[in-house]
């Protein structure tokens, strides 16, 4: 068994940084990224593609961090094992949901806010509004994945 300051620490990681990562990507998808809807490409895609790369800073050492302290207390806490480990499985979830489910969409974003040619054309498709509603809807479920773990993890700190 690990000190009590190490587990103590690990707790202090894992569940604030899932928390904040959920309330980040909540904050993107409830008040940020709708506000560019009705924008024309030229000014929705560059904006997007701020947020999308300025989050990316956060969220992914939160995320790595995150899984590492509760893979930690898996490891250190053999009565939670299970529900550390599931803390770790879900805050992870969220990195292969992005790439794999997320990444489409946001290429062909990123993509439009750096070509005057698409932006125009997104003018009379709306094909950037769609796909920055599509953004929204993933990111919700990616946010949800964060806030499941730092839930649970914050269950599993008052049970113990």
């Amino acid at each position: 068994m690990d000190s009590p300051t190490a587990l103590l620490t690990a707790k202090m990681i894992a569940i604030p940084l899932a928390l904040t990562s959920a309330g980040y990507g909540i904050n993107a998808s409830q008040n940020t990224v709708p506000r560019l809807y009705k924008e024309p490409a030229k000014i929705a895609t560059p904006i997007f593609a701020h947020v999308f790369h300025t989050g990316a800073y956060f969220v992914v050492p939160s995320t790595l961090l995150s899984v590492a302290a509760s893979a930690f207390l898996a490891y250190s806490i053999p009565r939670q094992r299970q529900v550390w480990g599931t803390v770790a499985v879900t805050t992870l979830a969220a990195l292969p949901w992005t790439r794999l489910v997320m990444m489409p969409g946001i290429s062909r974003l990123l993509a439009i806010s750096e070509d005057e040619a698409a932006q125009h054309k997104c003018g009379g498709s709306g094909e950037h509004t769609y796909l920055l509603k599509k953004w929204v809807g993933q990111n919700y479920i990616r946010a949800s994945f964060f806030l499941i773990a730092g839930l649970t993890g914050l269950w599993a700190s008052l049970e113990a």
